[in-house]
């Protein structure tokens, strides 16, 4: 799992019925000092509890594909799975 956080979201008028119920937001990677990392991504937001502004973690690659409700499978790339709360972290423990 990433952080990211949510810039945007997409509308879509015609897309996979897997889709239907799932929001599409626009999430910008992180790094661990919670700064800008790479491009920004398209993400499924199945609860679409998430807004704009806010930090998330999310899954990527095959990890993201049964993030459905349910657990359904769902032709995605990245999947927002969770709201961050809080970060609290030691930097001497991350990798160099």
């Amino acid at each position: 799992m990433d952080l990211a956080r949510v810039i945007g979201c997409i509308v879509a008028t015609t897309k996979d019925p897997s889709l239907v119920s799932c929001k599409l937001c626009i999430i910008q990677p992180l790094d661990q000092d919670l700064k800008s990392k790479g491009s920004p991504v398209v993400a499924t937001d199945s609860t679409s509890e998430h807004g704009e502004g806010e930090i998330v973690y999310y899954v990527a690659s095959g990890d993201a594909v049964p993030t459905g409700p349910e657990g359904r499978k769902m032709p995605v790339d990245a999947a927002i799975v969770g709201i961050v709360d809080a970060v609290d972290y030691k930097k001497e423990y991350l990798p160099k």
